[in-house]
């Protein structure tokens, strides 16, 4: 049960990503927020619902590399949206919250919480 809502985390994060980052620029967010620590924050909890909904270990450093070419693909596709430009440093900011995932997994381990969601792992 626990990992069918962390993929239901995963989908909805990855949908709410792909709509936010490709909307028109006309449209105003009411976000105040330095836009690099969203990126980051973001592409720390879609690894973090990743991580979640599929198998661990080996595999964390692929999920990592798909959710950064997942990045890459969105920031290429605003390109093409009026008002939108890709930004590379959009890139390096998400690349920055995949990256503290993988960093602090191995201090994720020490927590219970953490281990006792793992446990429920089938």
């Amino acid at each position: 049960m626990i990992q069918i809502l962390f993929r239901l985390a995963f989908i909805s994060l990855i949908g709410l990503s792909l709509g936010l980052s490709l909307m028109p620029s006309g449209v105003e967010a009411a976000i105040h927020f330095n836009d690099k620590i969203i990126h980051a924050i973001a592409y720390f909890s879609l690894m973090l619902a990743c991580d979640f909904s599929w198998k661990s270990g080996k595999f964390l450093i692929i999920k990592a590399a798909m959710i950064l070419f997942y990045s890459g693909m969105i920031e290429y596709l605003q390109s093409f949206v009026p008002g939108r430009e890709m930004s590379m440093l959009d890139i390096v900011a998400n690349a920055v919250g995949i990256g503290f995932f993988v960093l602090l997994t191995p201090l994720f381990q020490n927590f219970q919480l953490y281990q006792r969601l793992r446990s429920f792992k089938k």
